[in-house]
C-alpha cells in the first residue's frame, strides 16, 4: 500500500468527518516537510508518512467508546485497529510494527526511540496547538523541551510567533 492508497482508505475511513480527515492531512503534509526538510532515508520517511495518515485512527471509536478522543485512549485502542487497516496490504510486518508502535505513542512525549517517531510527535503539536489554541507557555515549553528537529523548531517558531511573544495573563 502506498501513502496515496492510504490516504484515500483513511479519507472513506472517516465517513464525511471533515475535521478528523483535515487533520490528518495537516499532520501529514507537515510530517512530509519535517522529515524531507531533515533528510531522512527513503525507508523512514515512508514510515513517518505512513504513521502521520493513520495517526488518529482510533479516534472514532474512542469517541463512541469513552465519550471523547483523549489521547491515552487513542493509544491504547489503535494497535488494533491498524493491523486490520492494513490486513490486506502488501507491506512488510516489521514496516506495519514501526507504524503502529508510533501510532500507539503519538501521544507520549517521553522515550521516543527514533527520528519518525520524534517528527510524527511534531507534526501533530503544529496542527494541535492551532486546533485546541494553545496557549504561548505550552507551545515555549513544547519549544524548550519536546522538539529537537530543526526544522520542527523553526514551523513552530514561525507559525507561533505572535503567541510566543505575547505577554501571558498569570
Amino acid at each position: 500500500m502506498k501513502i496515496a492508497a492510504a490516504i484515500e482508505k483513511m479519507t472513506d475511513f472517516y465517513k464525511g468527518n471533515i475535521h478528523d480527515i483535515y487533520h490528518f492531512l495537516k499532520v501529514w503534509a507537515f510530517a512530509k516537510n519535517i522529515g524531507e526538510a531533515e533528510g531522512l532515508d527513503p525507508k523512514t520517511q515512508e514510515t513517518l508518512e505512513m504513521a502521520a495518515v493513520v495517526h488518529d485512527i482510533a479516534c472514532p471509536l474512542c469517541r463512541v467508546k469513552y465519550g471523547n478522543a483523549n489521547g491515552k485512549h487513542q493509544e491504547e485502542e489503535s494497535a488494533a485497529l491498524i493491523e486490520e487497516f492494513f490486513v490486506d496490504s502488501d507491506l512488510p510486518k516489521e514496516f506495519v510494527d514501526r507504524v503502529s508502535y508510533i501510532v500507539s505513542h503519538h501521544h507520549t512525549i517521553t522515550g521516543i526511540d527514533g527520528i519518525d517517531y520524534q517528527i510524527m510527535i511534531e507534526a501533530d503539536y503544529l496542527v494541535n496547538a492551532d486546533e485546541s489554541n494553545f496557549s504561548g507557555n505550552n507551545v515555549r515549553n513544547m519549544l524548550e523541551k519536546v522538539f529537537k528537529t530543526e526544522t520542527g523548531k523553526f514551523l513552530l517558531q514561525s507559525m507561533y510567533q505572535k503567541r510566543l511573544n505575547a505577554k501571558e495573563e498569570k
